[in-house]
């Protein structure tokens, strides 16, 4: 089932499964700026990425000595049990509580809450993450959305940029052949501050940039000073993401890391992971702003 909010400028709609942005449309102009899924190149939109990010080694995780199946990104992303809540005509909630089967793959209580809400022309996407065991909980969280690209019809992928608040060349991590972290990095030069894309930046899976010191950036035109702007305070990594010859990137902020060879299977080991004790509350926001 699909749901909409809206304002005066902006149009949103996200999917009940797993509480997925499938569009956010502009008003005036009809412009569309989340990908539209083809199922096959990607059967996603943008996907809610908690208690995992990524592949986490032999699809398990350890807990106290047992074992719990974890897939790909994490328990949200294909959960058909989220509760919908219109708060107004421009906010809206999905909401899982922890139950008998969600304790089979992840090993603590919670209350997990994304919340999304339209303010002008930007779309603030929040999670609420509360402890609700009496053992401190370990967890990651993220986003993956994939915007549309090109934005214009005659334009291709290498017409855009992603410009960032940083000079300095960008040392990217790389996920191996298996999916896992791997420990090759690539470097790229920033001309301008910004990276140009293209159909082969992409070739060897995604680029992980790991405890950047900045908190937004810009997806525009290569000759337009403005475009989106995704922000995302508190986030200490961040993955860019397109299937080569794909019409989209993906701009994803992460708290936390997916699996490397060398991971722990044992969650309260992985280094990356927040951890939140029993009773306890946690926020993070990601915002996209249209320019």
């Amino acid at each position: 089932m699909l749901h909409t909010i809206k304002n005066d400028q902006l149009t949103c709609t996200i999917s009940s499964t797993g509480a997925e942005i499938r569009s956010l449309k502009e008003k005036e102009t009809g412009k569309e700026h989340i990908w539209q899924i083809d199922e096959s190149v990607w059967g996603s939109s943008s996907p809610v990425l908690f208690p995992a990010i990524g592949k986490i080694k032999g699809d398990e995780i350890i807990y106290k000595g047992q074992e719990y199946a974890m897939p790909r990104h994490g328990i949200i992303r294909h959960s058909d049990q989220l509760v919908f809540e219109q708060h107004s005509a421009s906010k809206c909630s999905f909401t899982l509580n922890s139950s008998p089967a969600t304790l089979k793959q992840y090993p603590f209580k919670f209350s997990f809450a994304v919340v999304y809400e339209l303010v002008v022309k930007s779309l603030k996407m929040s999670y609420f993450i509360e402890n609700k065991d009496e053992v401190p909980m370990h967890f990651a969280c993220g986003g993956h959305t994939a915007y549309a690209c090109p934005l214009t019809d005659g334009q291709t992928l290498e017409d855009y940029v992603i410009e960032f608040p940083t000079s300095q060349d960008l040392r990217a991590q790389t996920l191996g052949a298996s999916g896992l972290l791997s420990n090759e990095f690539r470097t790229f030069e920033l001309k301008n501050g910004t990276l140009p894309l293209s159909n082969n930046l992409f070739d060897r899976d995604a680029l992980i940039l790991s405890n950047i010191d900045f908190e937004w950036v810009r997806f525009r035109e290569s000759d337009k000073n403005k475009g989106l702007i995704v922000r995302f305070e508190g986030f200490p990594h961040l993955a860019l993401w397109s299937k080569p010859g794909a019409d989209y990137v993906c701009i994803e902020p992460w708290l936390g890391l997916p699996d490397s060879e060398g991971e722990s299977l044992d969650i309260a080991q992985k280094s990356s992971y927040k951890t939140i004790d029993p009773a306890t509350r946690f926020s993070i926001s990601i915002i996209t702003e249209i320019e």
